[in-house]
């Protein structure tokens, strides 16, 4: 499925309400998280990506600053799209954007069914499992400098 594109969006952006879409497909309709804690107070605060594939963005996620690095979270790819490398290219373009805003790690909460993805992007899992919205979760980390 390469091919898309791989765009950062402003909050304020008609492209994040198609973000939106996409979070609340993978995370409310198919994980049952709770809709009311899938956006929150820090989306205005956040850089958000998105993959664009025919017009339509199939993948999304957020990073913020969080104890001096930078925090991704809210990875979310359609499930058409999955398995296809979308993720990953996120991920990718993600931690050029915290490498070059000066970031020496990224941390993000995995959930713990996919930390096989995260691992294999080189990220390391610290910590214990915690609960976040009804799903085991772990810390992760990947140094980028």
């Amino acid at each position: 499925m390469k091919g898309e594109r791989i765009i950062k969006i402003d909050f304020a952006s008609d492209l994040m309400r198609e973000a939106f879409a996409v979070r609340f497909e993978v995370f409310v309709d198919e994980q049952g998280v709770p809709r009311e804690l899938e956006a929150d107070e820090f989306d205005p605060l956040a850089t958000h990506l998105v993959a664009i594939l025919d017009d339509q963005v199939v993948g999304t996620l957020r990073m913020l600053e969080h104890g001096g690095a930078a925090k991704i979270g809210r990875v979310a790819v359609r499930a058409a799209a999955r398995r296809h490398g979308v993720g990953a290219r996120l991920m990718e373009r993600a931690a050029a954007i915290a490498l070059a805003r000066g970031f020496a790690e990224i941390v993000l909460h995995a959930q713990v069914a996919v930390t096989g993805f995260y691992r294999q992007l080189g990220y390391v899992e610290e910590g214990d499992l915690f609960d976040e919205a009804g799903i085991p979760h772990i810390g992760m980390r990947k140094k980028i400098r």
